[in-house]
C-alpha cells in the first residue's frame, strides 16, 4: 500500500507540473540579430529599440490600436506658448527591483541623453526639440545641469521646448525618452546593460537571461504599473539572421512569431491569416562615403542614385509585395505638415526618378564618360541572401547603364556595426548597406539623421547648408515656412545624393495563430504588452 500511496503521490506531481507548464504563457520572438546596444540612452538600432520597447516605458506608451495613451505619466499640460510641458506621473511607479521610480529619473536620463560626455548615438532626437539641448551636446555652450528639464517634486516633471511641436508627446514613447536607473548606471557604468542582475527596467517585463548571438529571456515584470493586465509569463526573442530557417522553425511550431521573411515565406503565406502586415516609418538605404573619391562628387554620387530601377530591386528581386519604392528622403507614412489628411510623399510626389540619359551625362561631367577611368569599387553589407541579391542587382543595373564595376562584399555583423572600429564607424567602405526608422513621424526626422552636426556621420558627408537647414527647422515658425524648409532640404539632397533610398519599410510577420492581441506600431517596433495565448 505504502509503494502504491508512493507512486500514485509521483504521478500526481509529475501531472501538476505538466500543468503549470502547459500553463506558461509564453511567446517565441523570431529578429534577424542581437540587439547592437540594451541602453535607451546610448541605443539608435532597430533591433535594440524592438528589444526595449519590451523591458521599458516612457512616459507615454501606444494602445493597441496605435494611438498613444499615458504610461508613467497619468497627464500633461502645455503652456499657452506651446513651449512647456508640465507632466504628471502616476503615484507608486516602481523600477523592476522594486525601488520607487520617480521624475527625478527622467530629469536624469533625458539629460544624459544631451550629455556630450556619454556620447549617445540618438541624441539628435532631443536636441532636436528640447531647448538648448544642442548648444548642450553639439555646441557644448550650455551646460547640461543648466537644460530645461526639471523634476519639480517625485511626480512632476517640466520640459520647455526650441519651438511648439504636436508630435512631442509621441517622442515620449521613442526608446531615447526612456528613463534608466541612475543608480545602476553609476555603480556598474556600461557594464549594467550585460546581464539579468543588474538590468533594472521599468516596463511589462524584464530580463530574466541573455545567451549572446543566440537568444534573449524576458519575463513578466511584477512591479510594471498595470502588471495584472499583462497576460504573458515569458517572451523569448531567438536571434536568426538567415530567413529560411526562420521560416523553417515557424512551419515547425518551434517560433510563434518571425519578422525575417524572404519572398518563398511572403508567398507561401499570402492571404493567410498568419501573415501580418503595416506600414513603418522607415527606409532602406545605402550610404556613401564622401570623403572617398570619386564619391566624393556629388555628380557621382547622384548619377549613381539615378542609374537604378527600384522597382525591379523590389518586385523582381526581393519579391515582397510589402514594400514600396522611395524616391525621396522622407518616407511613406508621414503626414503633410499643410495637409496632415495626406501623405507627404503623396503631396509632394517623387525628389527624384530613375533616369539614365542623365545619369551617364553626370557621370561623364565628373570625368567619366562611359564609365572610362571609374575606379572598382565595393558595395558592403551584412551577411543576407536577399541583401547580397540586391546588392547584386545594383551592380549590374550599373554596369550595364553607366559601363562602372562594383564588387559586393560580406562583413560580418559584429565587425560591420561596431562602435568606432565597425565598418561604417571606421569610414571602411565605399557604399554601405543601411536603413533607418524614424523616431516620430514628421519630416524633419528624416533630415536629422543625415545631419552630421557632430561632423561624426558615417557618410562623411559635410555640407554646411544642410546643417543650417536643419537648425532652422528648430526654430518656431509658421507651417508654411516649415513646409517650404523641408522642401528645401529634400531638393537639396536630391542634388548631393550623400545616400541612395532604394525603398520604404513595412512591418511584415508571420505570426501563429495562438498568438492573440499582437501589433507593432509605426515605428515597426513590436509590442507583446496586449497578446493573449489561446490554445
Amino acid at each position: 500500500m505504502k509503494k502504491l500511496l508512493t507512486i500514485a503521490l509521483a504521478v500526481l506531481l509529475l501531472v501538476s507540473a505538466c500543468a503549470l507548464a502547459a500553463a506558461e504563457a509564453k511567446i517565441t520572438f523570431q529578429m534577424g540579430e542581437e540587439p547592437q546596444s540594451m541602453d535607451p540612452t546610448l541605443n539608435d538600432y532597430s533591433s535594440g529599440s524592438y528589444a526595449l520597447q519590451s523591458l521599458f516605458r516612457g512616459l507615454y506608451k501606444y494602445a493597441p490600436d496605435g494611438s498613444l495613451v499615458p504610461a508613467m505619466a497619468e497627464s500633461y499640460t502645455v503652456s499657452v506658448d506651446g513651449l512647456t510641458y508640465t507632466f504628471k506621473l502616476r503615484e507608486g511607479l516602481k523600477w523592476s527591483d522594486g525601488s520607487p521610480l520617480t521624475a527625478h529619473d527622467f530629469e536624469y536620463s533625458w539629460k544624459r541623453v544631451l550629455d556630450p560626455e556619454v556620447g549617445s548615438e540618438t541624441a539628435y532626437t532631443l536636441y532636436g526639440i528640447i531647448k538648448d539641448g544642442r548648444e548642450c551636446f553639439v555646441d557644448k555652450t550650455v551646460a547640461v545641469d543648466d537644460l530645461p528639464i526639471k523634476a519639480l517634486d517625485d511626480l512632476t516633471l517640466e520640459v520647455t521646448l526650441t519651438t511648439p511641436a504636436s508630435y512631442f508627446i509621441t517622442l515620449t514613447a521613442t526608446t531615447a525618452f526612456m528613463p534608466v536607473k541612475k543608480e545602476v548606471v553609476e555603480q556598474y557604468g556600461n557594464d549594467w546593460v550585460t546581464k539579468p542582475e543588474t538590468y533594472v527596467c521599468n516596463g511589462p517585463f524584464m530580463v530574466a537571461e541573455m545567451k549572446k548571438d543566440e537568444s534573449y529571456t524576458f519575463v513578466k515584470n511584477p512591479n510594471y504599473y498595470c502588471a495584472d493586465d499583462v497576460k504573458i509569463d515569458t517572451v523569448q526573442y531567438i536571434f536568426i539572421n538567415a530567413g529560411e530557417t526562420a521560416r523553417m522553425a515557424f512551419d515547425n511550431g518551434e517560433i510563434d512569431i518571425v519578422t525575417s521573411l524572404n519572398a518563398d515565406a511572403l508567398a507561401a503565406y499570402k492571404d493567410t491569416p498568419q501573415l501580418m502586415a503595416s506600414k513603418r516609418i522607415g527606409y532602406r538605404y545605402y550610404e556613401f562615403n564622401c570623403e572617398k573619391e570619386p564619391f566624393n562628387d556629388p555628380r557621382v554620387r547622384r548619377a549613381l542614385t539615378l542609374a537604378l530601377n527600384r522597382e525591379i530591386l523590389v518586385n523582381a528581386i526581393i519579391q515582397d509585395p510589402t514594400l514600396q519604392p522611395l524616391y525621396g528622403w522622407v518616407p511613406y507614412g508621414i503626414k503633410d505638415v499643410l495637409e496632415p489628411a495626406k501623405d507627404w510623399r503623396d503631396v509632394k510626389g517623387n525628389a527624384f526618378e530613375e533616369n539614365i540619359e542623365e545619369a551617364q551625362k553626370l557621370l561623364a561631367e565628373a570625368g567619366f564618360p562611359n564609365g572610362e577611368g571609374f575606379p572598382t569599387f565595393s558595395i558592403k553589407y551584412t551577411p543576407s541572401t536577399e541583401i547580397e541579391n540586391v546588392a547584386q542587382a545594383m551592380s549590374q543595373m550599373w554596369k550595364q547603364a553607366l559601363g562602372i564595376n562594383c564588387e559586393v562584399m560580406a562583413v560580418e555583423g559584429g565587425v560591420y556595426w561596431a562602435d568606432d572600429t565597425g565598418t561604417r564607424d571606421a569610414g571602411d567602405f565605399e557604399i554601405a548597406y543601411m536603413g533607418y526608422t524614424l523616431d516620430y513621424p514628421e519630416p524633419s526626422a528624416a533630415y536629422n539623421i543625415l545631419e552630421n552636426a557632430e561632423g561624426n556621420a558615417c557618410t562623411r558627408w559635410d555640407c554646411p547648408e544642410f546643417v543650417e537647414l536643419c537648425s532652422s527647422m528648430r526654430a518656431a515658425m509658421p507651417d508654411e515656412d516649415r513646409e517650404a524648409l523641408y522642401e528645401q532640404a529634400e531638393a537639396m539632397l536630391a542634388q548631393e545624393c550623400p545616400v541612395i533610398p532604394i525603398y520604404n519599410y513595412a512591418s511584415a510577420a508571420l505570426v501563429n495563430t495562438r498568438v492573440q492581441g499582437f501589433t507593432r506600431n509605426s515605428n515597426g517596433h513590436p509590442n507583446f504588452e496586449y497578446c493573449t495565448i489561446v490554445e
